[in-house]
């Protein structure tokens, strides 16, 4: 053997290690764990909305619903637009 050839030697072969086990791990199919979802639990009676009474209509909670929206106060109330100015300023 020449001296090259055994210094290269080490070199060929861990590129053949990591080429393989490169090969290996991109035909593997992946493994994934099984996640569960979250449990919410279900809310408290005294959070729960009562049911509809049989004598109101559709129509009727929309009307109180649009009623009810009125009462609240807007978050941001528009502002006028400014006057334009008189005169032209100078700095």
């Amino acid at each position: 053997m020449t001296p090259n050839f055994k210094l290269a030697l080490p070199a060929l072969l861990l590129l053949a290690l990591l080429l393989s086990a490169t090969l290996s791990g991109c035909a593997s199919q992946p493994t994934y764990l099984p996640i569960e979802a979250p449990r919410l639990p279900p809310l408290p009676a005294e959070a729960r909305q009562p049911p509809i009474p049989s004598e109101c209509l559709p129509t009727c909670s929309d009307a109180l619903t649009t009623e009810q929206k009125s009462w609240l106060p807007t978050p941001i109330k528009p502002v006028s637009p400014a006057s334009p100015a008189s005169e032209v300023t100078t700095h």
